[in-house]
């Protein structure tokens, strides 16, 4: 997955440079509403990409969001630079829209079979940018011209539908997982076996060097409540047997700075300090399988 996301994020880099390259080549035939409307689509369709590839491979909201309106923001002010300061202005309220939806978007898609889905978005980027280059192109070289009446309404519908089947044969076979509905088949597989997880209790408040041995269920993780230390740093020891895309196979410990560790298939070994008394949560990347931490 990681390098089809570097792949992606490379056609984008080329893909909007080239872009906003042409818009300050040609500024002077773009002025006007022209310039304004393609600094808002290359800023909104740049920022949703960058921020769905960003979140996919990261995984955190607060982070990726910030980066992605960033990203959004300086990609709109360079299209719009050009043409005027309206068009800065309407670039950057694009991108920045475009990238916190863009990330919200990838940290949710991570679960759900990104490869395909970031594939889907890739194509529309492609396209976009397609039609902005070859508008540029027209209104750059007045031997060429672009009559949007050629374009059959017919063909295009065709090829709505063409994209719409290919979508609906996805969804329905084991090529995607249908969101919420994984999920509800596990929540219905935990309601029928126990309302509860049983709770497995370890204790290593009186080791000085700490190792605790967890392993992945598909109820959960044992042992789900662990008494620790309070500044004496704790080694896990996480064995996996599942497939690693599962959500349960994403962990995390917020309060202690463990985000989205990536359970692979196998033993994991990961360390946390903590550094404040309490009870805390460690759970898997969707907060469905929870344990708690207590610090004494």
């Amino acid at each position: 997955m990681n390098i089809f996301a570097i792949l992606s994020a490379v056609i984008v880099a080329a893909g909007t440079g080239y872009s906003i390259y042409s818009v300050y080549r040609n500024k002077n035939k773009l002025a006007g509403t022209s310039g304004v409307m393609l600094s808002m689509v290359i800023a909104v369709i740049t920022g949703l990409l960058t921020g769905s590839i960003i979140g996919i491979i990261s995984g955190e909201i607060f982070l990726v969001v910030g980066v992605s309106m960033i990203i959004g923001f300086v990609i709109g002010f360079l299209a719009g630079h050009p043409v005027g300061i309206l068009a800065i202005l309407m670039g950057s309220i694009s991108g920045l829209m475009g990238g916190i939806i863009g990330a919200i978007l990838g940290a949710f898609i991570q679960f759900i079979n990104p490869t395909i889905l970031l594939g889907i978005l890739l194509g529309f980027y492609i396209l976009i940018i397609g039609f902005v280059i070859m508008y540029i192109k027209v209104e750059s070289n007045n031997k060429l011209s672009l009559d949007t009446q050629e374009l059959s309404p017919f063909a295009i519908i065709a090829g709505g539908v063409v994209l719409v089947s290919l979508f609906l044969f996805m969804y329905s076979s084991d090529m995607v997982e249908i969101p919420g509905k994984s999920q509800t088949a596990q929540t219905e597989a935990k309601q029928t076996t126990s309302q509860e997880v049983p709770k497995t209790e370890v204790d290593v408040t009186k080791e000085s060097k700490p190792i605790v041995k967890m392993n992945v269920t598909t109820q959960g993780y044992t042992p789900n409540v662990i008494r620790v230390k309070k500044g004496v740093p704790v080694e896990l020891e996480i064995t996996n047997p599942l497939d690693s895309s599962n959500c349960i196979s994403t962990f995390m410990i917020p309060d202690f700075n463990v985000n989205n560790v990536n359970l692979k298939t196998g033993t994991t070994k990961l360390t946390f300090t903590p550094d404040k008394s309490g009870e805390y949560t460690f759970s898997c990347g969707m907060q469905m399988f929870k344990g708690t931490i207590i610090v004494e």
